[in-house]
């Protein structure tokens, strides 16, 4: 084990575990990396909100100096935000088209030399794939309370931190990963090694399939039924191909946008985030 490898477990605490669901848990994450590690100055939804309405109130009649250097640092703030939601959409993509069995995310100038590595493993192999199911923000919040209060990640983000840029690697599933290269991703043929000195974090996403069912997995436990109705041998047929799922490979990719990050700057002439 590396000198800087740490692992923590994230219990799901969901009845329904559904690729919709683990996307958005997935999205919940890279939201709270962000933020606690300052490489932005507002959580997420705040971010994106001053910098919407930064849209609806340009004006392009004043010529200073001071309104030329707010212009400037609104445009790199706005690039960040883009580059975050293009992140947050492929991990949806990947989600809803392939199998995702990990998600890393490398902070640091390169991908070669990060000095920080958080890997999301997911329980790819217990989510429902077929059906859709609304996960409301609260209850993605409180699954990530604990992470709030984690002495290892605490002990990371207590420290000086700079802004940096941040990547995103995705191990896919081998076969259905290829044609997913329209998403923004690229394949990578040997993955990026970690410098020593790089903090090696692993979060392990537990999810208990056998939990007490809600009456909103009785609705799919009632679909499941009704698709006893095939003859036996399509449902032979359905076994081998889950079989044979389970025996695939993964590969890893990596997507195209990058996360650079943005902190407000010190100037006494505007306020950058004011009306």
């Amino acid at each position: 084990m590396s000198q800087n490898e740490r692992n923590i477990d994230l219990d799901l605490n969901l009845e329904i575990l559904t690729a919709a669901t683990a996307a958005e848990f997935v999205n919940g994450i890279f939201d709270y990396l962000l933020y606690q590690r300052r490489q932005i100055p507002f959580v997420y939804k705040t971010y994106k909100y001053f910098i919407e309405k930064w849209s609806e109130e340009q004006d392009e009649t004043q010529k200073s100096f001071a309104h030329h250097q707010l212009k400037l640092h609104r445009s790199k703030a706005t690039a960040t935000k883009e580059s975050i939601s293009a992140i947050r959409e492929l991990i949806r993509q990947a989600f809803r088209i392939s199998v995702v069995k990990k998600c890393r995310f490398l902070f640091g100038n390169s991908i070669f030399m990060p000095t920080e590595s958080y890997t999301l493993h997911i329980p790819h192999s217990t989510i429902i794939r077929k059906q859709q199911f609304d996960l409301t923000e609260s209850r993605i919040n409180q699954s990530l309370i604990s992470l709030m209060a984690c002495d290892e990640l605490c002990a990371i983000f207590g420290s000086e931190m700079s802004t940096t840029n941040m990547f995103l690697e995705l191990e896919l599933q081998t076969d259905v990963a290829v044609p997913a290269n329209g998403m923004g991703i690229f394949p990578k043929d040997v993955l990026s090694q970690l410098p020593r000195s790089c903090k090696n974090v692993h979060l392990h996403l537990l999810y208990d399939h056998g939990h007490q069912p809600a009456p909103e997995l009785a609705i799919y436990q009632d679909l499941e039924l009704m698709r006893l109705e095939q003859s036996t041998s399509q449902v032979e047929d359905s076994e081998v191909t889950d079989k044979s799922k389970e025996e695939q490979e993964f590969s890893w990719w990596q997507a195209e946008a990058i996360v650079r990050g943005f902190k407000t700057p010190n100037h006494k002439s505007f306020d950058l985030w004011s009306s």
